[in-house]
């Protein structure tokens, strides 16, 4: 093997060795990232748990004293003694009806030892418990048994959900009946109803019945056995609800210890999450009950930690590899530097003359690269200020095929002024005031009349500035029909145009978007010479809001004969065109399309089906920058 070969194998080799060191790192860097990002987030999503989960004990242990605050009542025993006294039942419902007042809960009952109510707060309202037997409720049974029940579940009379308590009732240690309370619990402001993440409150069978995801709500994570539905069907504590849909968590893998699901396919999906994205649960137990808490937690933000890890990771390995390349490579270039010292201390006059010979050869190439650069800059500098004498041409050329035009448009207000001028003179002197004064409105009438025309053609004449500024498609479409409008009316063109209402600025300077609009007018105008009925159409659309790359769309057309076949190719070239000689320099449109070009855009030319040419401008819509960067939900 020769030299080149060796010294070409032993490169590939450290080549390959490199990229494995980078590739080991960004997997590794990738690995720790992800394992740490994890663990932050689990910790994060843990500690706001906790919160949620203590918040709700809270509000259980504040509503749960009150049954047995009630049972010590003596209006309460009253009813339960005489529950067929008036007097009785009616002192107790209010006693209990200022008490439900009091404490904010949804309602407060007593019922009797076989479950039937006999006094209530909500005694007076359609969905009065008076008279409801409640027996079959676990919370009455767990009172009959001697001690403080607690259940949630769907109203029976109200159809409404709530956290239900109760307490025996004992006199002379006998269980003689049962003091219940209801509470709304979705009316008790809880922390995580403006939290970051998903949250469900679940029960000992697995139904979500609290949740900041109302699609959620009365859905099971896992699929019910028979037995478990059979005692959901006898208490009734869903059934209002309809039947429990599984809520098809998918799993999705581990990180960090903790499991990985993906959202259900459907539309119970939430707003701002999404079915694609991975999310973390974490699990806690609400405080004093069997009820568990979960959160959801987003996983793109691990993602996107594991992956600024990685390239870390990646950068620090290469930043090393080079350092230790670098130092190679010096200590290769100090070895070469020891030898040609050699070799300089055995031939150094040979070496110093060629050095001179290099040195001025060198000197001789640079002034040359130096020269053609300058050439070059010359050339730009020569071909960019000669494009943009030809689009001041193509104006002045537009401007010249409509002088006849705008000087018969002046020429008849000109002739009105005159006329309105001597008359008012001869009304003044014979002191005609009110029809003076009706000639002076009418001259300054046609003054602002010859002021718009004149205006048009001052902004359309004018150089544009090297600046760009956005602008309004519709605007740039009125000043060039304003310009055209007499040569228009004067070929009983019909010029028709569809415009939005809510229109954005695009990236085009508008008096450039303007000249164009007017070409492309003017061409069409050319192409009716022979047409009946001839007629233009001006379409503006707009990509709609959001999209990416978001771009206007304008499209002129006309009913003429259309583009030939053999000019499609080269209607844009410079000086090409298919007028008649003398009819135009065929700068048009070969201005046109820079000037698109240079806003970011194109335009491109097609025969429509119906018959005639449509040119169609598509130019990015101006988004404005947002004064604050937001990053990823």
């Amino acid at each position: 093997m020769s030299h080149p070969s060796r010294r070409a194998g032993r490169a590939t080799t450290i080549m390959v060795a490199c990229l494995a060191i980078l590739a080991l790192a960004g997997v590794a860097g990738y690995a720790l990232g992800l394992h740490s990002a994890a663990q932050d987030l689990r910790t994060d999503a843990g500690r706001r748990l906790d919160s949620y989960g203590s918040a709700l004990g809270s509000e259980l242990q504040r509503y749960g004293y009150l049954p047995s605050v009630i049972v010590l009542g003596s209006t309460v025993r009253q009813v339960l003694e005489h529950p067929a006294d008036p007097k009785a039942v009616d002192a107790a419902n209010r006693f209990l009806e200022a008490a439900n007042r009091n404490a904010g809960t949804a309602a407060i009952y007593v019922l009797d030892s076989q479950g039937l109510t006999l006094a209530a707060s909500n005694w007076n309202t359609p969905v009065s418990f008076v008279g409801a037997n409640l027996a079959f409720r676990p919370y009455f049974r767990d009172a009959m048994r001697g001690k403080a029940g607690r259940f949630y579940g769907i109203g029976t009379v109200s159809d409404v959900p709530g956290l239900f308590f109760s307490q025996p009732l004992r006199q002379h240690g006998r269980i003689v009946g049962v003091v219940a309370a209801k509470v709304d619990l979705d009316k008790v402001a809880m922390p995580w109803q403006s939290g970051p993440d998903p949250v469900l409150v679940v029960d000992d069978h697995g139904v979500v019945f609290l949740t900041s995801v109302a699609a959620w709500r009365f859905r099971t994570l896992e699929r019910l056995s028979a037995s478990v539905r059979s005692r959901l069907a006898q208490t009734r504590q869903y059934s209002a609800a309809g039947p429990l849909q599984e809520l098809d968590l998918r799993h999705a893998g581990m990180a960090a210890g903790a499991e990985l699901y993906k959202l259900p396919r459907n539309a119970a999906v939430p707003a701002g999450l999404s079915a694609r994205d991975t999310y973390m649960l974490i699990r806690a137990q609400v405080p004093g009950t069997d009820w568990l808490i979960l959160s959801l937690s987003d996983m793109r933000k691990v993602w996107q930690a594991a992956t600024r890890s990685a390239l870390a990771a990646v950068a620090l390995a290469g930043l090393l590899e080079a350092t230790l390349l670098f130092a190679s490579q010096r200590r290769k270039v100090l070895r070469e530097r020891l030898a040609a010292r050699e070799a300089l201390e055995q031939a150094y006059g040979e070496l110093e003359t060629r050095v001179l010979v290099r040195t001025a050869a060198l000197t001789r190439v640079n002034k040359a690269l130096q020269r053609e650069v300058d050439e070059r800059q010359r050339a730009q500098e020569a071909l960019r200020s000669t494009m943009e004498q030809l689009v001041q041409a193509g104006k002045m050329a537009a401007l010249g095929q409509m002088a006849t035009g705008i000087a018969h448009e002046l020429n008849q207000p000109l002739t009105a002024l005159h006329t309105l001028s001597d008359n008012a003179v001869v009304l003044l002197d014979k002191q005609r005031q009110g029809e003076a004064r009706a000639n002076l409105e009418s001259i300054s009438r046609l003054v602002r009349r010859m002021a718009i025309i004149t205006g048009e053609l001052k902004s359309f004449a004018r150089k544009a500035p090297a600046q760009w500024q956005p602008g309004r498609c519709s605007e740039a479409i009125d000043g060039a029909a304003s310009l055209l409008r007499q040569r228009l009316q004067r070929e009983h063109i019909e010029l028709r145009t569809r415009l939005p209402a809510d229109e954005p600025v695009v990236a085009c300077d508008e008096v450039r978007l303007q000249q164009v609009v007017l070409n492309l007018l003017i061409n069409a105008a050319d192409a009716l010479g022979d047409t009946r009925e001839p007629r233009i159409d001006i379409a503006l659309e707009f990509d709609p809001p959001g999209s990416p790359a978001r771009r206007a769309r304008l499209r002129v057309a006309d009913n003429g004969p259309g583009i030939p076949e053999e000019s499609m190719d080269r209607l844009f070239e410079p000086f090409y065109t298919t007028k008649a000689q003398g009819a135009g320099l065929g700068l048009g449109l070969s201005i046109a399309q820079r000037i698109v070009g240079e806003a970011g855009g194109h335009i491109v030319a097609r025969n429509r089906d119906g018959g005639g040419a449509e040119f169609e401008v598509k130019l990015p819509v101006h988004e404005p920058v947002s004064p604050q960067h937001v990053g990823d939900a």
